[in-house]
Order: C-alpha cells, then sequence, then structure tokens
C-alpha cells in the first residue's frame, strides 16, 4: 500500500510549481475560512448583545465585521478556487504523462505477456484505472487531506484558545477517529479492490464481445453471452451495494451521532458551569463553539470519505504499477544490418511453455532471394518457426542466423527493419489507404503507396474512390473485401522494401478468382527477397525453392514440389487429396 503511495506521489514531481502553488493557496484558504468564526463571535459580543441591552447599534462596527467576514470569506473562496484549478491542471498533466509511459512500455512488452492477458484488460488499466487515479487521487485525495487537515488542526487550536479545559477535552475524539477510520479503511479497501476488478472484467468481456459479434450472431450465443455479462454485472452490483451499506453506515451515520453528541456534551457542559458561576460565557463565545465544532466535523467526515478515494485509488494504481512493471524484453544495443537476407536456423528447440517444447531440433538454411514454404498440418510449428524469425519469442536452444550474424545478439528492431509479414487475416487500422500502407511513416511519399498499389495489382482502388489513396477506413477495414485488404497488405510489405519476406497462408481466405490477383502480387513481393510462406493451399507454392515438411515440431521432409511429389510422405499425401477436391 505505501509503495504504491509513494510511487503515485513521486509524479508530483514533475510539476513541482503547480503543487506548490495550489497546496499553498488551498491552506490559505482554509487558514482564512477558520477565522470566520471568530468575526462572527466579535459581531455577536461587540454588536448584537450590546444592542438588545441598550438599544443603540454600533453601525460602524457592524460595517467594519460584515465587511471583514465578507472579505475573509470571498478571498478564501477565490484562494480555493485557484488552487483547486491548479491541482486539476497537474491532475490532467500528470495522468497525460501516466498514459503515455503506459503506452510506450506496452509496446516494450514481449508479444508472449498478450497471449495470457485481454485485450480489454490492458485498455482498463490505461484508461479507467488512470481516470480513477486523475479524478480521485491527484485532485480529491490531495486536496481534501492538506484542505481537512488544515481544518482539523486549526479547530483545535481555536477550541484551546477559546478555552483551554474544552480544547484538550476534544482531544478524547482522535482515538475515537482512529478506531473509526481503521474499521472503516479495513472493509472498504476490500471492496474498493474487488470493485475494480469486477469493473477490469465488465471491460475485458465487452471488448471480446465486440469483436466477435459476427460469430455471436451466427452461432446465436446472444443469450449465453448476455447472461455471462450479467453475472459479472451482478457480481460488481452486490459489491457495491455492501460497500455503500458500509459508507452510509460507518462514514456518514456515525459522524452524524458523533457530531451531535459532541455539541450536545458542550452545551450541557457549559450550562452546568454557567449556572454553578463556574464561567461566565457570552453568546458569541457559545456561537463560536458550535460552529467550530461543525467545522471540526466536516472535515473529519470529509477524511473518511477521502479514504475511500484512497482505496480506490490504491486499487487503480495497484493494477495500474503492475502493468508498468511487467518486464520488458531484454534489448540489445548492437544494430543488425541486413544486407542479402540469407537465414540460417541451426538446432532450434522452442515451446512457449518451457515445460512443453513446440519445435525440436529444427536445421535449415535460406540462401538470399529464395523463397521458402513450410507446410504441415495444424499444429505442426509453421507459424512458431516465424515467430522465432520476428524475435517475438527466442528459442530455449540453438540459434538463427541472419547473414551470418545470430539475432538474438542484436536490436529486435533493427532485424525488423528489413522483414515485413502478410497475415492470413490481414489488419487494417482506422485512418486511411494511404496511412495503412505508409503507417504513417514520413519517408514513404504518396507517390511510392501509389507506386506500391499499381505493383500488387490494386491500383483499381484509386480509380474507384473519389478521394484515392485518402479514401477513410473504418476499424479494421471492414468495409474492403478480403482479397482487397490482403492486396493493401501487400502494397504495405512492398513499400518498405524489406530483405525478408513473411506470408502467413496469404491466400487462405479469398476465393479462386481472387487467389489469381493474390499470386500475381505475391510473385512481385517476392522478386529479390528471400520469403517464407506458410500454405495450406499446395498450388501456391509449387515455385518454391524448397519446401519444409513439419509433423509435431520436427522437420519431417524437405525438397522441391517436383521431388517431394515423388516421394512417400505426408507431401504426397496432403497434395492428392487436394487435388481430389478440385
Amino acid at each position: 500500500m505505501f509503495s504504491t503511495i509513494k510511487r503515485l506521489l513521486s509524479y508530483l514531481r514533475f510539476y513541482k510549481k503547480r503543487f506548490m502553488l495550489g497546496a499553498s493557496l488551498l491552506l490559505l484558504a482554509a487558514a482564512l475560512e477558520l477565522t470566520s468564526p471568530l468575526i462572527a463571535k466579535q459581531l455577536i459580543d461587540q454588536v448584537m448583545t450590546p444592542a438588545s441591552e441598550t438599544a443603540t447599534l454600533k453601525t460602524m462596527r457592524l460595517i467594519q465585521l460584515l465587511g471583514g467576514y465578507l472579505l475573509v470569506n470571498l478571498i478564501g473562496s477565490l484562494f480555493r478556487y485557484v488552487s483547486l484549478l491548479q491541482l486539476r491542471k497537474m491532475s490532467n498533466s500528470i495522468v497525460k504523462k501516466m498514459r503515455d509511459q503506459l503506452f510506450q512500455h506496452m509496446h516494450q512488452l514481449p508479444v508472449s505477456y498478450f497471449d495470457q492477458i485481454p485485450a480489454g484488460k490492458v485498455v482498463a488499466r490505461i484508461t479507467n484505472d488512470t481516470e480513477v487515479l486523475r479524478s480521485n487521487f491527484y485532485v480529491v485525495v490531495i486536496s481534501n487531506l492538506l484542505s481537512n487537515i488544515m481544518q482539523i488542526v486549526g479547530a483545535f487550536i481555536a477550541l484551546t484558545l477559546l478555552n483551554p479545559t474544552l480544547g484538550t477535552a476534544m482531544l478524547v475524539l482522535i482515538p475515537i477517529l482512529g478506531v473509526w477510520q481503521h474499521i472503516y479503511t479495513k472493509y472498504a479497501s476490500r471492496y474498493n479492490l474487488a470493485m475494480r476488478e469486477y469493473i477490469s472484467q465488465i471491460s475485458g468481456q465487452l471488448n471480446e464481445f465486440v469483436q466477435g459479434m459476427a460469430i455471436i450472431q451466427a452461432f446465436q450465443r446472444e443469450k449465453q453471452l448476455q447472461k455471462e455479462f450479467n453475472e459479472t454485472v451482478d457480481k460488481w452490483f452486490q459489491t457495491g451495494r455492501k460497500y455503500l451499506l458500509l459508507d452510509s453506515s460507518i462514514a456518514w451515520g456515525l459522524g452524524n451521532l458523533l457530531r451531535n453528541s459532541t455539541i450536545l456534551i458542550l452545551i450541557t457542559t457549559l450550562a452546568s458551569f454557567f449556572l454553578n458561576d463556574r464561567l461566565a460565557i457570552s453568546a458569541g463565545l457559545l456561537y463560536a463553539f458550535i460552529d467550530y465544532i461543525n467545522r471540526l466535523y466536516d472535515p473529519i467526515e470529509g477524511l473518511v470519505q477521502t479514504i475511500t478515494n484512497v482505496q480506490q485509488s490504491l486499487a487503480a494504481g495497484q493494477r495500474v504499477f503492475e502493468f508498468a512493471d511487467q518486464p520488458v524484453e531484454a534489448q540489445q544495443t548492437a544494430q543488425m544490418d541486413i544486407k542479402e537476407g540469407t537465414v540460417i536456423f541451426e538446432g532450434v528447440t522452442f515451446g512457449y511453455d518451457p515445460q512443453q517444447m513446440i519445435l525440436h531440433d529444427i536445421n535449415f538454411q535460406a540462401q538470399a532471394g529464395e523463397t521458402v514454404a513450410l507446410v504441415g498440418h495444424t499444429g505442426s510449428g509453421k507459424s512458431s518457426i516465424l515467430n522465432l524469425l520476428f524475435r517475438f519469442y527466442d528459442p530455449q536452444e540453438g540459434h538463427i542466423y541472419v547473414d551470418g550474424q545470430a539475432i538474438d545478439d542484436f536490436d529486435r528492431h533493427s532485424l525488423r527493419q528489413s522483414m515485413a509479414i502478410v497475415m492470413q487475416d490481414p489488419y487494417l487500422f482506422t485512418g486511411t489507404i494511404a496511412s495503412n500502407i505508409g503507417m504513417n511513416d514520413p519517408a514513404i511519399s504518396e507517390e511510392m503507396i501509389i507506386d506500391a498499389l499499381k505493383q500488387v495489382g490494386a491500383d483499381y482502388l484509386l480509380a474507384r474512390y473519389p478521394e484515392g489513396i485518402h479514401h477513410p477506413v473504418v476499424e479494421k477495414g471492414n468495409a474492403f473485401s478480403s482479397g482487397e485488404r490482403q492486396l493493401i497488405s501487400f502494397a504495405r510489405a512492398l513499400v518498405f522494401d524489406p530483405k525478408i519476406l513473411i506470408l502467413d497462408e496469404a491466400t487462405s481466405h479469398v476465393d479462386t478468382e481472387t487467389e489469381s490477383i493474390i499470386q500475381k502480387a505475391m510473385t512481385v513481393l517476392q522478386k529479390g527477397r528471400t520469403t517464407f510462406m506458410i500454405a495450406h493451399r499446395l498450388s501456391t507454392i509449387k515455385e518454391a525453392n524448397q519446401i519444409l515438411v513439419l509433423d509435431q515440431g520436427k522437420i519431417v521432409e524437405r525438397g522441391n514440389h517436383s521431388s517431394l511429389v515423388q516421394t512417400t510422405g505426408i507431401y504426397q499425401q496432403m497434395y492428392k487429396m487436394q487435388a481430389e477436391q478440385l
């Protein structure tokens, strides 16, 4: 808990001046507001009481005290406004910085992390949890703590100065408040942590449901998923209800009971002293006592309420820092320079789970400009080889060399700068055709983007849309056909001019007519590049220089198309099955 608070407070150092200004003005505002009862006391004792006795009103003194009362409260309100404005600006700046850091950190995390956590939870940490910190911790908690503590200390001092005996007696409230806060904190923290987790689950479910809406409706799973969603929301609701019961009974109910009891005891004690001639108390002094007691309990209740914000902030902060503390990929400083694109796998063994290997002793060599096809049944390890080549993962054993350089000795980004990938289901980002091809790289001109589209046979898109390459693209490019999305992704790969190209089942989601267009585009893409292809349609890899057939993570056959169809084995069997289906 304390480490989380310490880390949250550490962000204040980036905006010291704004924080100091806001905090100073807030303390001044609280101090000024504490003088109001003293002015009111003088107004009652020096003006109102004498006027009732002598029927003479001290007009000038009345104007002075009323003017002073209004001025003090006006200046206090102005200070409080400016202080809260500064603190809110500071909180916005802090959360912007925090989100920038989290977003940057996200890109440094290994791909394996995103295999284990739903996208919705990552989104919730960067958006929802940081918003809780902005609105709760950096505004409410800090401002309330400073203001409430100042008012509590000031009220105790004022009560002691007015009457040392009664002021000292009020100190009995401190242990009562300590027990009050302990009980409240114990249960409130439990409920707040649970509620933040349920909110994260709700965000994750919504993200998953939106992404898979077509499948949900196709298989008519709306009612089942509605039930699952309702169950999560109901857990959040029930936890929230328990928290509200705790909050209303301890934070508010007990506060009013203590406040009214204290005022009753005060009035009874003062009346007893007065009747026994042990205390001569004026109406103004009585008013000041009651006012300060109210001013004492208001910040006390506010302080207990602030604990709620602290608990919510701690829950959000823990989740944010848990994400921020995820270990990033080890970065090497050496920059890889790929000139040819020769690739060698040497004794590579790998498993996503170290206890269960997916690839076993993989050995092969791809010469510069060659096309290597990876073939095998689902789960044989084809995609794992390409994941290792891209260094999304590193092997447990063996080495991978590009142009004779061990890739794990170099910076990942320098390796990937000379590589490009076309997925079987290409992803298009919200933006334009141009931004999806050039990826907003300033080094890529519009002319280069148009030329790439022409080379892959997608220049008809320019004629279809009046905006040309500036035609808007919605999320995932759903307005385009599968073939068109594929062609745009081909143009994206081509415009970056990679030395090594990876085609991951690039024709699996297109029809036969579109496949011929894709094949021509693939021929353009492969020219002069070392290409790795995963293909289920063996007709697309007949021209590959070498074909590697994988089974259960091992290379069981290798050769070109002509030699493999003549050899009894997996490749021949797969080819015959596909030929019979045509």
